[in-house]
């Protein structure tokens, strides 16, 4: 796979996207792959997320969707809620739902999430639909009726509370095609910025967390096909990349349980 990341315009634009299986989901396991080591709340180190990210998505869960609606020779609904992100501050709560269609043909899934931040002081909600906040020339790169991965996930807060860090995935079931971005919202001001390395050509980017050296910008490591080496990159929001190798990644606030358990939707 050949994967440009072009500064000015942050997502990934695939120009090969190599078909791993026609209907298995087969995550891409990366080597090497490094965890926040010391964040605020321990991060639980689950390895079958595609990106093998301390952060991961609930691959058994989707692989199970998956053989379901093989199973059932038909396309099936689930949704399930990731845990509550409190901030420091405890004023703001952050979750997402995700919502995965399955079907017994692994290319023409779809996963997405709405992205759910209340104020708990004021009762206020924002609900932001992850499809929308996707870029453009990413989506534009999606063949027809290919199955989509598009979903914004919480990790945590910043260590004043007042910024969210959200895991963006990017990528399409059946392929190698999957990528990390930051998505940042700040109290009072809501989006932010959307955030990705700039500074070379790689396959894949797994977000890390909030930098310890410069608490302002978000860590990544990125890598490409076939190579274990991995670099670590500090990222401001914008856009500008600057190596980071030795910088430690951080989280912080509380995570609370997910208020419903994973469902079959009709």
């Amino acid at each position: 796979m050949v994967t440009r990341f072009e500064p000015g315009r942050g997502f990934l634009l695939s120009s090969v996207c190599g078909i791993l299986t026609a209907l298995a989901i087969a995550p891409v396991m990366l080597a090497q792959s490094q965890r926040p080591p010391a964040p605020d709340q321990p991060v639980e180190t689950v390895v079958a997320d595609p990106l093998q990210s301390s952060f991961p998505l609930p691959w058994k869960w989707i692989e199970d969707g998956h053989a379901a609606a093989v199973k059932a020779k038909k396309p099936l609904r689930f949704t399930q809620q990731t845990p509550q992100y409190l901030s420091p501050d405890g004023r703001y709560v952050a979750q997402a739902t995700l919502y995965f269609r399955a079907d017994p043909e692994a290319q023409r899934q779809q996963l997405v999430s709405v992205l759910e931040i209340r104020d708990r002081q004021s009762g206020s909600q924002q609900r932001i639909e992850s499809l929308k906040e996707m870029p453009p020339e990413f989506l534009a790169e999606v063949p027809p009726g290919q199955g989509l991965i598009a979903v914004l996930v919480p990790v945590g807060w910043s260590a004043t509370g007042n910024r969210l860090l959200v895991r963006q995935v990017g990528g399409l079931f059946a392929t190698d095609l999957i990528s990390d971005g930051a998505w940042i919202w700040q109290a009072g001001v809501g989006h932010v910025a959307t955030v990705y390395p700039t500074a070379e050509e790689y396959d894949f980017a797994t977000l890390l967390g909030w930098s310890t050296t410069d608490p302002q910008r978000v860590l990544f490591q990125t890598q490409t096909m076939g190579n274990p080496k991995v670099t670590i990159w500090a990222v401001d929001t914008q856009g500008s990349t600057q190596l980071a190798q030795g910088d430690r990644p951080r989280v912080y606030g509380t995570t609370l349980p997910a208020t419903a358990n994973a469902q079959r939707r009709p």
